[in-house]
């Protein structure tokens, strides 16, 4: 009896100890999400006001901490998706990984909302599985225990459990009444100290409002009442807008209108009104919160800006720029409207963008990125007088504005001494980096008249340079418009092709010269424009890899080609069928392939039968980013094809290092073959040639691009290609024509 009393104890006690380690544990892991939740709140600003490419810096920044391991930043509109994952991550390891997501607004990219989550190892994940085995096994011997007990024992030690039980739960029933109770702010004039916010709203230096969904102030910190010059009891159950200035007023109703259907933080400035009928310019933030009682408010935390000149000295924390010491692009765009505001003398803005200096980050990494922008500002220093503004507006982006009678010769001066600063190396440890850096120059009043206009302008001059082959300078010109209203239709079309999921594949077929039968098919991008119609890839392809937009639509692109690739196979009845899609360097990161790897998998598609093409332009942009995802194609078993080869940059030792199965001549050198002039034609026959030389050492099999009649298939297979593609087998055709004319055949 003695025995089996201790028995019953030794178990009670295992499972109370165990049930009090998965106490702890669960403590552990609500102290690791609020330590995420707190490094979420403090990158959600530089998050919301930086460029893609800031953006992805950012990312990968963090997921080079030891505390996150995977990072997703998405977009409602789909403009924005980056997911950031630390190489060492494995799947099973992602399965058991906690995330945490917060909502975002993306002050630079259009209809930017979306959001931001964060993924984490659970720090308990394998002492809680040893806790609950613990409970578990402490569970069955208790209750064998006592089914084994005398019946007097056994009814005693039930219900003395059960008593304690009971007991148990009451005290945890009232701790969670006073806890809620804590909570109930709507009855409630306003909020103490003993709330969830702490201290937050006795603090005399923060400025700090809580605001209902409806746009009452429900309490206010002493900081902002002190700011204002307002009483607590003024302002409780007081529309916010009473107490923003009438330009804003329209503004903040909107931002609260916008938090109310989105449930998205919103941010930027306006002009606080005080008591005494003055205004104070301020930076907001505003994020949606929620009490454990179920009610939802706005809390807005609020930063003075002061007054903007030319000097140094008035740079703030929140004006300026951490990596450089310049003015950020808030600072800058006050200092230029400032600047606008007195007419009858020219303001010239000055707009430098690095050319290629992610490819600077791909190979050296990201802080020497960083140190390459310090030591272009350092060197840029003697250059710069008392009336310029200089400003980082983000990632490789800056700015200047001059003003004064002479400032359009400045302007000159400046630009010259631009270039000058990035004429020679920057040396970053042992690294040796050369750059170059386009510049645009508009002036105001004879371009435009307001700040935001002048830069727009300005960033047109940029994007003409850069398209005009990089590294120059370039003053605005009015005609530069038509050209920057095409790209903005273009960038409309791939936005609404992203959000509308416009994007299609159209299929081209590949034939065996051999025996002339079909053994394949390339997918080739369109988009399908409710209005406009199909749009070729030549109008958008380079600006959506430019602005990065290519990321979003090409998953798309790539979902859709393998449902419709199953379609094809199916119909024909063959699943020997290999299926080509393209990808760009900007596509080729481990997350893309990662993608592919799942969608092959949903569809039932054998990545052996995957053959992914790929242009010299890698060779350019040769990193450890994309010699990994090329790796990692390999391992899936996928093939490699050198897509235009003679083009571009060709390379045998990329070639011998990449592995590629497939060399396909560009279509341009097939049609040569039959050109009327027999020199052209001669010289493209003895490309081919050569080119296949070249595919037949390296064991490669060979396609030709553009077969458009017989003549130059009977050439090109008696050169050596196996395979060819073009308009004599057929156009690429959209889904349904294909399966139509499969069908028909």
């Amino acid at each position: 009896m003695i025995a089996l009393s201790c028995g019953i104890a030794l178990a009670s006690t295992m499972m109370l100890t165990a049930l009090l380690g998965l106490w702890v544990a669960e403590k552990r892991r609500v102290e690791a999400r609020d330590y995420i939740a707190d490094l979420a709140s403090s990158v959600a600003p530089a998050i919301r006001a930086a460029d893609s490419r800031s953006i992805h810096e950012i990312a990968t920044a963090l997921v080079n901490t030891s505390v996150i391991r995977k990072l997703e930043i998405t977009s409602r509109t789909g403009l924005l998706e980056l997911i950031v994952r630390d190489e060492n991550l494995t799947r099973r390891q992602e399965r058991n990984l906690l995330a945490y997501a917060q909502p975002v607004d993306f002050t630079r990219q259009a209809g930017g909302t979306g959001q931001l989550s964060f993924y984490f190892a659970d720090p308990t994940f394998w002492s809680t599985w040893i806790l609950r085995g613990i409970c578990l096994f402490a569970a069955v011997a208790l209750a064998l225990l006592v089914w084994r007990a005398p019946p007097a024992l056994a009814d005693s030690a039930f219900k003395r459990e059960l008593l304690e039980g009971r007991m148990r739960r009451r005290r945890r029933r009232a701790k969670l009444n006073r806890f809620s109770r804590s909570f109930a702010l709507s009855e409630r004039k306003s909020l103490p100290a003993t709330t969830a916010f702490g201290e937050l709203f006795e603090s005399e230096s923060e400025m700090v409002v809580l605001i209902s969904v409806t746009g009452q102030i429900v309490d206010a910190s002493h900081g902002w009442l002190t700011a204002g010059g307002y009483r607590r009891e003024k302002v409780l159950n007081v529309h916010m807008t009473e107490f923003i200035a009438d330009p804003d007023r329209r503004m903040v109703a909107d931002r609260l209108e916008r938090m109310r259907s989105s449930g998205l933080s919103q941010a930027g400035t306006l002009k606080y009104l005080r008591a005494d009928g003055s205004c104070i310019d301020i930076w907001f933030s505003a994020v949606p919160v929620s009490t454990p009682d179920g009610n939802n408010f706005i809390l807005a935390v609020i930063r003075e800006l002061p007054e903007i000149s030319g000097s140094a000295d008035a740079h703030t924390p929140l004006l300026t720029d951490p990596l450089t010491g310049l003015l950020n692009r808030m600072g800058f765009e006050r200092a230029l409207d400032r600047l606008l505001a007195n007419p009858g003398r020219d303001v010239i803005c000055v707009l430098v963008d690095f050319d290629r200096f992610k490819t600077i980050v791909d190979h050296h990494g990201f802080r020497t990125g960083e140190e390459v922008l310090r030591g272009f500002v350092k060197r840029l220093t003697p250059a710069l007088d008392e009336m310029t503004a200089a400003a980082r507006l983000g990632g490789d982006e800056f700015a200047f504005v001059l003003t004064g009678p002479d400032a359009k010769a400045r302007a000159e001066a400046l630009a010259s001494a631009i270039q000058d600063a990035i004429y020679l190396p920057f040396i970053v440890k042992t690294a040796s980096i050369t750059t170059n850096v386009s510049t645009g120059i508009a002036c105001a009043p004879d371009h435009a008249t307001d700040g935001t206009d002048l830069l727009r302008l300005a960033t047109i001059a940029v994007s003409v340079q850069k398209n005009a082959g990089r590294h120059g300078t370039l003053w605005f010109e009015p005609e530069m418009f038509a050209n920057a209203r095409r790209r903005a239709e273009t960038e409309a079309h791939l936005q609404r092709g992203i959000e509308e999921n416009l994007f299609e594949p159209h299929f081209q077929p590949i034939i065996s010269f051999a025996g002339g039968a079909t053994i394949g098919f390339e997918a080739l991008i369109r988009i399908n424009h409710p209005e406009k119609g199909v749009i070729m890839p030549g109008e958008f392809i380079a600006i959506a890899e430019e602005t990065e937009q290519i990321v979003p639509a090409g998953r798309q692109f790539f979902a859709k080609t393998l449902a419709g690739f199953r379609q094809i196979s199916r119909a024909l009845h063959n699943d020997a069928l290999y299926l080509a899609v393209n990808l760009s360097p900007v596509q080729l990161t481990p997350d893309m392939i990662d993608f592919m790897a799942e969608k092959l998998d949903a569809f039932g598609i054998d990545p052996a039968r995957l053959t992914v093409e790929i242009t010299e332009a890698v060779f350019l942009e040769d990193s450890d980013r994309i010699r990994a995802s090329l790796q990692k194609l390999r391992l899936m078993g996928c093939r490699l094809a050198l897509d235009d080869f003679g083009t571009g940059y060709s390379s045998l030792s990329y070639l011998s290092r990449l592995q590629v199965d497939v060399i396909k001549i560009d279509q341009s050198f097939t049609r040569n073959l039959t050109d009327h002039d027999a020199a052209v034609a001669s010289r493209s026959r003895r490309l081919i040639e050569g080119i296949a030389a070249i595919s037949l050492n390296m064991g490669c099999q060979m396609v030709a691009e553009g077969v458009e009649n017989a003549e130059q298939a009977r050439q090109v297979h008696a050169i050596g290609a196996q395979y060819g593609q073009g308009y004599l087998y057929s156009r690429p055709l959209s889904l349904a024509a294909t399966i139509a004319k499969l069908s028909s055949g």
